[in-house]
């Protein structure tokens, strides 16, 4: 082996040891974001539980609201009918 075979030999060596550590901050980066994905999926998924019992909620007291009003409207045409009789 000549010097120049042992240098090309060393500074491919030194090359593939960059590479690898390249390809492992990578790795460690692309496994990072998986994480943040998973947190953000969970997030929002509980964001959306949330809004949705929010909103039943809501729909839940317009409901006995409207019921009410109903009832009461009801109430006061039964009344007129019977005044008017």
């Amino acid at each position: 082996m000549t010097l120049l075979e042992i240098f090309e030999l060393g500074s491919g060596d030194s090359e593939l040891k960059a590479l690898q550590k390249e390809h492992e901050e990578k790795d460690l980066k692309i496994q990072e974001l998986k994480k943040q994905i998973e947190l953000t999926k969970c997030r929002l998924e509980k964001k959306k539980k949330d809004v949705s019992e929010e909103q039943m909620g809501g729909f839940n007291v317009l409901s006995k609201k409207y019921n009410s009003l109903r009832e009461e409207y009801n109430a006061m045409v039964a009344g007129k009918l019977r005044k008017s009789k």
